[in-house]
């Protein structure tokens, strides 16, 4: 069995060259491995399924049904920019979409991947926030209005949502650091319940630590970015290799 892994794209558009490079990467990379997991945020803005999502992304979610339809496990973690994809996916495109989390055991190893915008527990406001737009009334409102206006609220709201999430007052080294802290300690937290490895995305920043835990030798990864660092994770049935697309040297 081989996997790969990839997160935080935020497709914006069908049109952009990075949507087109996607499209390729899913065609020529992703179709070599047996199991395709995408841990939330492939799009920028994906707040519940429209015909004017569907139409919009196109390209790539006929990449996705492609690699269903040639006998690959296409497996979708929900992240905090695409969520309530509905059953859109799993009907229409074969894909196994996952609200929270994917649990697994290979090999005797325990694997647990998320996205990881729950991974600070001290974040009230975000939580709060993401409670809130998964409710049904919010869900229902979405509905009624025209696919394009939720759109570009959406849009707007992921711009706003950057902004504030840099205006920390600290530098972007000793922040990038402390982000990378919180999450190895949310790692830590699932190795002590009993996991071997952790997968997840969210911050943008890739990360591998290997730690010992309870005499278990155990794994965190963060998998980073396709904004700054192209990056993804293969696994070849043996081992986990951390990649960078070409494109980030271009």
């Amino acid at each position: 069995m081989s996997a790969i892994f990839l997160s935080d794209v935020h497709l914006r558009d069908a049109s952009s060259v990075k949507t087109g490079l996607v499209v390729r990467f899913l065609q020529e990379v992703a179709s070599q491995y047996s199991k395709v997991f995408i841990l939330g945020d492939l799009f920028d803005v994906w707040p519940g399924t429209t015909p004017f999502l569907v139409k919009s992304f196109g390209p790539v979610l006929d990449a996705l049904k492609r690699l269903v339809r040639d006998g690959h496990e296409v497996h979708y973690v929900e992240g905090n920019h695409d969520f309530r994809l509905g059953s859109f996916f799993h009907e229409h495109l074969g894909v196994k979409v996952y609200p929270e989390s994917i649990e697994e055991n290979w090999s005797g190893k325990r694997i647990y991947m998320a996205h990881g915008d729950l991974g600070n527990p001290s974040d009230y406001g975000y939580r709060a926030l993401r409670y809130l737009l998964r409710t049904e009334v919010v869900n229902m409102a979405a509905r009624v209005m025209p696919g394009e206006w939720v759109f570009q609220v959406g849009l707007r709201s992921s711009q706003l949502s950057r902004a504030y999430q840099t205006r920390t007052g600290m530098t972007d080294v000793s922040r990038e650091t402390a982000i990378r802290q919180v999450y190895r300690n949310a790692a830590d937290k699932l190795f002590r319940s009993g996991f071997d490895l952790v997968i997840m995305g969210h911050t943008h920043l890739p990360d591998d630590v290997t730690t010992v835990v309870e005499g278990r030798q155990c794994r965190y990864i963060n998998l980073g970015d396709w904004i700054r660092n192209f990056t993804y994770l293969e696994f070849d049935g043996a081992q986990f290799y951390t990649k960078s697309h070409p494109v980030k040297d271009l």
